[in-house]
């Protein structure tokens, strides 16, 4: 180690050493994802109540709330099924109940939600999806429960 030559070829050998580890370091931190942040759990779905009362011919039966967590940095969400039970002595067919639940939410103010250029009138009972500004109602016919024939599923808008 006495000579310059050696010193000089140690002192390149430990530069060359530490681009190398700074670099394969730079490279890592690089192509590593973020961690995930913690995500609040969703907010609980819209309570039966913000339908209101029901039509004469329908009663509303709280089929309980379902969550899915969120992915790919989405937020979580929560909904809530609300199956449509024939009123006491009535007989009622999926999509009657439907329209007649349909209607009933227009009247208490409940806008539809349709794609631009689409005519509301033109979107079927089982179709329809409303919202009141801040919760969204839309039609689900199939039957969810053997004593509903159809629900609306809730949630915020």
């Amino acid at each position: 180690m006495r000579s310059r030559r050696t010193m000089a070829v140690m002192v390149g050998l430990v530069i060359v050493a530490m681009v190398a580890t700074g670099a394969a370091g730079l490279f890592n931190a690089l192509s590593t994802p973020p961690p995930q942040e913690d995500q609040a759990p969703p907010e609980d779905a819209p309570a039966m109540e913000a339908l209101g009362g029901s039509p004469s011919t329908v009663g509303y039966v709280d089929l309980g709330q379902q969550c899915r967590s969120g992915q790919g940095g989405q937020p979580g969400e929560c909904y809530r099924t609300v199956g449509l039970q024939p009123a006491e002595g009535e007989e009622i067919e999926a999509e009657d109940a439907l329209e007649d639940v349909r209607g009933h939410l227009i009247d208490d103010g409940w806008e539809p939600l349709v794609p631009q250029g689409t005519d509301p009138e033109d979107v079927s009972a089982e179709e329809f999806v409303l919202s009141d500004g801040s919760v969204m109602a839309m039609a689900s016919p199939v039957p969810a429960d053997s004593s509903t024939p159809a629900a609306v599923v809730l949630a915020h808008y």
